[in-house]
């Protein structure tokens, strides 16, 4: 059985009677073309079934205009809405942007992230290259080119890959927040529910032990749950069953603190006090209505706008290189912290 060849940018150049170069003009959107030769043009290519494919412009030609963006866990929403940002961000400056999931296996009781994840990506000669999320292992960025830019939202900097920029929220500071709003909320026995398998982890529980210690009270804690709502709701219950005392509970981020609600909830049905909740990454979650969660702003769109602006220019990115670049994180008071 044959298939039918996919029809070329020679094949319109022929149909039309024009040159391959102007039908390249005509499909970069180049102005200088006449309208006559444009129309000519895209009427061959509807009639032969012809598409523009920009990645294989960009690899015959050396000049690519897209932006890899690698998302370490698509599961968490914090990591997906920072991305759209940067996607919305990089194409209002004229870059098209190709997106894709981190492949991490653990092999020998370690974590570690499939060399292909980021070779797919290199395979199509990125102008820079975004990681979106705290990667267990950061070996396989010791294969992109010096001079393709790495810029890092939301990890910890490693010394791995010292030329990248990192952007990221300062932990101590929203943990700060937290602990102080609990305190004057009137909480001086507060729990803390997470995971504490990465930097990003360890990052946000320390800073909670600070913020504790600062204002005088005993930091408590459980044994480290996953980063999903099931293992914030074991937790949760296992907090309140061992700690009878706990009146607020401090989250990981926004998805524990999704399953520690329903934990309370049925805590409060069984005839027990309110349990203050906290979250973390002000994810769109945790301001529905029904969910309600006070969570810390790591200042997303401020961080997406600067990934996209060093990504695309040469000279701040040149120059910034090596830096960890902190960004103040803000407080957003919801139901799940008031009063009741």
């Amino acid at each position: 059985m044959s298939t039918k060849k996919r029809p070329t940018i020679r094949d319109v150049a022929l149909e039309a009677g024009v040159s391959k170069s102007l039908v390249s003009l005509v499909f970069a959107g180049k102005e200088k073309v006449s309208p006559e030769r444009r129309a000519a043009v895209l009427a061959a290519a509807n009639k032969l079934g012809f598409t523009p494919n920009s990645w294989a412009r960009s690899l015959a030609t050396g000049a690519s205009n897209f932006v890899g963006i690698l998302v370490v866990d698509l599961h968490n929403q914090v990591y997906t809405e920072i991305a759209d940002i940067v996607r919305i961000a990089l194409l209002a400056r004229g870059h098209e942007t190709f997106m894709t999931a981190a492949i991490i296996v653990e092999v020998g009781g370690r974590k570690i992230v499939e060399p292909s994840t980021v070779q797919a990506l290199l395979d199509l000669r990125p102008k820079g290259i975004l990681v979106v999320g705290d990667l267990p292992d950061e070996r396989p960025l010791l294969s992109v080119p010096a001079h393709i830019p790495i810029v890092k939202v939301l990890t910890i900097p490693s010394d791995a890959t010292s030329r990248e920029v990192n952007l990221r929220s300062n932990d101590d500071e929203g943990m700060r927040l937290i602990v102080e709003h609990l305190q004057a909320e009137g909480h001086k026995h507060v729990v803390y529910v997470g995971p504490m398998d990465g930097a990003v982890d360890t990052s946000r529980f320390e800073g909670y032990q600070r913020a504790m210690t600062r204002v005088g009270l005993a930091p408590l804690s459980l044994d480290a749950t996953d980063r999903s709502e099931q293992g914030g709701y074991r937790a949760t219950v296992k907090a309140l069953s061992q700690h009878s005392e706990t009146s607020a509970i401090v989250c990981f981020n926004d998805v524990v603190a999704v399953g520690a609600q329903d934990a309370i909830k049925e805590s409060v049905a069984a005839g027990h006090a309110h349990i203050a909740l906290t979250g973390y990454d002000n994810t769109h979650v945790a301001s529905l209505r029904q969910i309600s969660i006070t969570s810390i702003e790591q200042e997303k769109v401020a961080m997406a706008l600067k990934a996209a602006e060093l990504l695309t220019s040469e000279r701040p990115w040149s120059e910034l290189a090596g830096q960890d670049i902190q960004f103040v994180p803000t407080l957003v008071i919801r139901d799940s912290t008031q009063r009741r």
